[in-house]
């Protein structure tokens, strides 16, 4: 693995951990919007938004190759693993 590769997987991985942070925070809150306010439009929205950033950001990550989209969909999977110890602990 080369200097650059390394340096795209590590970026990836951070901003992997990111965007997993913010789509399970979306996800909390479109279900909390569904469930508890009745409000089916404000859900929609949140969920749009929440695929298509998850979406753009693992495109954008694949078209810089294997190294970077493995790191952040790792990136994704600790944010859940946070985000759920975060929910749990509360």
């Amino acid at each position: 693995m080369s200097g650059v590769e390394f340096l795209f997987g590590a970026g990836a991985l951070i901003l992997g951990i990111g965007v997993g942070l913010v789509h399970f925070a979306l996800l909390r809150a479109g279900t909390d919007a569904m469930l508890l306010e009745s409000k089916a439009l404000k859900a929609i929205v949140l969920t749009v938004l929440r695929f298509g950033l998850t979406i753009g950001i693992l495109v954008g990550c694949a078209r810089l190759g294997a190294v970077p989209l493995l790191a952040a969909a790792l990136g994704i999977g600790i944010g859940r693993m946070l985000t759920l110890r975060r929910a749990r602990s509360a």
